[in-house]
């Protein structure tokens, strides 16, 4: 897979909303398939933080929208906040069919700052024959 391609091709309503992103991917030494955290990408300008691996792992199960997707929050978040749902709700998408309007207990997620967290399908696009989309991660 291109995978700089896949998510040039699946940001690009992200980006043409909100602007570009900055050129660092924020990611740790232990990364999200070994139990880490999952990796993002930002734009400080616009405090916004989307993960970007979780679509290519075969793993996940499809949305109930029958999507293979990612999670980015914009202004509700701090990148500490949105790096602890993002990588809990990413584990989740693994196990659970997740997608338009389900809300997620966030309660046990140490430093997310909330209790309850919803999501919205944000965009969707097709690439190389497979649907991707973007769920806004909000409190509910």
């Amino acid at each position: 897979m291109d995978y700089q391609r896949h998510y040039a091709k699946l940001f690009e309503a992200l980006e043409r909303e909100y602007g570009e992103f900055d050129p660092l991917i924020i990611s740790a030494i232990t990364g999200f398939s070994a139990g880490g955290p999952v990796s993002l990408r930002a734009t400080n300008v616009a405090r916004l933080f989307v993960t970007c691996e979780l679509s290519c792992y075969e793993e996940q199960r499809p949305s109930a929208e029958g999507l293979k997707f990612e999670f980015f929050s914009k202004d509700d978040f701090s990148g500490e906040q949105a790096r602890a749902l993002f990588t809990a709700l990413g584990a989740l998408s693994m196990d659970a069919q997740l997608g338009q309007n389900h809300t997620v207990d966030a309660s046990l997620i140490e430093n997310a700052g909330v209790k309850t967290v919803r999501l919205h399908l944000f965009s969707q696009t097709t690439i190389d024959g497979t649907a991707y989309g973007i769920y806004r991660v909000r409190p509910a």
